[in-house]
């Protein structure tokens, strides 16, 4: 018995007619066109009017699983976005703040809030040793070789601190940072 809503003719070499045209044109152009063939199906005018609805709703069912395959996609590939796409996502709906420049800002201000802190416990320089480790000296440290020390005669008066804080604090600097010197470049905005 043949089958004239799926036909063999459209079902020749390895996947039918269909599924080719969903390979070979993007899911918008398959989509006009798989409507475009549902629509001559319904608006045909030939005897068998019920045979031409059935291929006008096999190919919408066609259609539909298709619709379903991409929103799938869509949805996976929007899942599988970055943090950084994702935040310049919303970033962009609300007024074009970036990921970099957020992460910037929160960077920032956590290092103001670093800078604060130090000054209350009465720490006033910053300076990094040649190995890379930053430290917060209550009086001006002297740098040697590999280190800065402090010179004082009341004992031991820094404290080490993140290494990846404070970047534009260096080793090849010749005088330690003052801290509220620091603080004020922070709060605003990188420029002194």
């Amino acid at each position: 018995m043949t089958d004239n809503i799926k036909p063999e003719h459209y079902r020749t070499g390895e996947i039918d007619l269909y599924e080719a045209f969903s390979q070979i044109f993007p899911h918008n152009e398959y989509r006009a066109g798989m409507q475009m063939i549902a629509m001559r199906y319904i608006f045909r005018d030939k005897n068998d009017r019920v045979e031409d609805i059935g291929k006008a709703i096999y190919t919408l069912e066609r259609l539909k699983e298709k619709e379903i395959e991409h929103r799938e996609k869509k949805e996976k590939a929007k899942s599988n976005k970055t943090l950084k796409e994702t935040f310049d996502d919303i970033g962009k709906a609300f007024g074009g703040i970036d990921f970099d420049e957020w992460i910037r800002n929160k960077e920032d201000s956590e290092n103001i809030h670093l800078l604060k802190s130090l000054l209350e416990r009465g720490f006033n320089y910053l300076a990094r040793d040649f190995e890379g480790a930053i430290w917060a000296y209550k009086f001006p440290p002297v740098k040697t070789k590999t280190v800065w020390h402090e010179n004082t005669l009341v004992g031991r008066v820094s404290e080490k601190i993140d290494d990846h804080s404070f970047p534009e604090v260096q080793w090849s600097d010749e005088e330690p940072t003052k801290i509220v010197d620091l603080l004020a470049t922070y709060e605003n905005g990188g420029e002194n």
